[in-house]
């Protein structure tokens, strides 16, 4: 199961370059990133990374709030009309996700779209019910080829 690296970040200058440094260092490559604002000036940065749990720890350790969590991640076709085929699949599968983002893997040919939702083992089951597959960890990582 693949994890997302969630970081609660205060909207200041210089307190994303503190995140980004942190996993620079430790040679972390940052595959996939969304950054959204909440309220009152802090926001939430969800990270796909090459190494999630040392992520997570080496953030932590830097007093920069981090935890993990696990997303399902869906194959979809890289061209116009990819994600609301994909969409309409997962509807069918009858699952709701609180938190999306995309990524391409393969120009013209491979994405992917990781889902955050509250019961993953049971979104999976659904997911695959309805012919969905799932990426492999090692290829969302981008440590596989």
């Amino acid at each position: 199961m693949a994890y997302q690296v969630s970081v609660f970040l205060e909207n200041k200058l210089g307190h994303l370059e503190k995140v980004t440094d942190v996993l620079k260092n430790a040679g972390i490559n940052i595959r996939n990133i969304h950054l959204n604002h909440t309220a009152s000036g802090w926001g939430i940065l969800n990270l796909v990374v090459s190494s999630p749990e040392l992520a997570s720890d080496l953030l932590n350790q830097k007093g920069i709030s981090a935890a993990l969590r696990k997303i399902a991640v869906l194959r979809m076709v890289d061209k116009a009309g990819g994600l609301d085929v994909l969409l309409k699949s997962i509807s069918r599968a009858g699952v709701n996700f609180t938190n999306a983002h995309g990524m391409v893997l393969d120009e013209g040919k491979v994405a992917f779209f990781a889902i955050d939702v509250e019961d993953i083992p049971d979104a999976c089951e659904r997911l695959e019910s309805v012919g969905l597959e799932l990426i492999p960890d090692g290829y969302v990582y981008g440590t596989c080829s």
